[in-house]
């Protein structure tokens, strides 16, 4: 998705895509026309002023670091990494380099969640939220599975929402809870289904559901959405519907049309990259960003094997 979002841009020429696997980059380099490789750093030595990295998360620091290195700017998948010391190591060569670097914090983009953002005051002081993000597996097996490499699903999942909430509350979090379990995939290496409450410095709550699992007959191999309730009303969000908001307040029921033009985020976010590339101004979605919310993931997978909170 990201590979097509920049062959659409007018704001950049992609030159190239890289991948593991020799067979998925010769398919992908010859659908968008342009160079495939294996080795993400023939990219870098042909040229490449901007990558998009969205390899599974294990792999995120060594390639994020290499470009970044280099004065290359970085668009990297959430999360920013899976260890805390190297998420902090790339917060403070993002503050030395030139170059920027952006978390994909996809959902900050998406049509319903980036209009939460903008009618907050709508709702008053928010004071609740909760929040889902689940997917339909195939099987147990895979990198997904992996807590070394994607940190399971309450990392690889519940990061979408931690970071909404730090966004919508405009504060950080005191204090997480979570229990997980395999339900469905037994014989899996990490948990298909996980829930979290987080308690926010400013005294908010929220909670958050994650799964692996969703029904075949579900219309969607993914469902995400939120509910967020403040003093003077509430949000709902439904990534799943033709009403992606649905805004209640004392006066009124409103759903803001928001589906006239069909969207599609990933594009948006790697606009909303390259502009702030081009007019050099600093953009959300920073390492900071990225580390806070990764600490949060990690406290909630630390709380799920402890049965215990864990404050920050």
């Amino acid at each position: 998705m990201h590979a097509q979002a920049y062959k659409i841009s007018q704001n950049a020429d992609l030159i190239g895509v890289s991948d593991i696997s020799e067979e998925r980059a010769k398919v992908i380099g010859e659908e968008l026309g342009v160079f495939h490789t294996t080795d993400y750093e023939a990219l870098i030595k042909k040229g490449a002023q901007i990558v998009s990295i969205a390899t599974p998360p294990f792999a995120h620091f060594e390639i994020t670091k290499s470009a970044m290195e280099r004065g290359v700017h970085v668009l990297v998948e959430k999360p920013i990494t899976l260890d805390l010391d190297e998420a902090q190591e790339l917060v403070e060569l993002a503050d030395q380099s030139e170059a920027k670097l952006m978390v994909g914090f996809s959902e900050r983009f998406h049509v319903g969640f980036s209009a939460v953002k903008k009618r907050m005051k709508l709702i008053g002081k928010p004071y609740m939220a909760r929040g889902w993000w689940m997917h339909r597996a195939s099987s147990s097996k895979g990198w997904i599975w992996d807590v070394k490499k994607s940190g399971g699903a309450i990392v690889d999942l519940g990061i979408f929402l931690i970071d909404l909430f730090r966004w919508f509350f405009n504060s950080e979090v005191r204090m997480v809870e979570c229990r997980s379990g395999n339900f469905v995939f037994e014989d899996a290496d990490s948990e298909d289904s996980a829930l979290m409450m987080l308690k926010f410095k400013n005294e908010a709550f929220a909670s958050i559901d994650v799964s692996r699992i969703l029904p075949d007959s579900f219309p969607s191999s993914i469902n995400v959405g939120m509910d967020i309730f403040g003093s003077e009303g509430c949000m709902k969000v439904d990534t799943t519907t033709s009403l992606p908001l649905q805004v209640f307040t004392k006066e009124e029921v409103s759903i803001p049309d928001l589906l006239r033009t069909p969207r599609f985020w990933i594009a948006d976010e790697v606009n909303y990259f390259l502009n702030h590339i081009l007019e050099n101004k600093e953009h959300m979605c920073t390492a900071r960003d990225g580390k806070m919310a990764l600490e949060v993931a990690l406290g909630a997978r630390r709380s799920a094997e402890l049965h215990e909170k864990v404050v920050f």
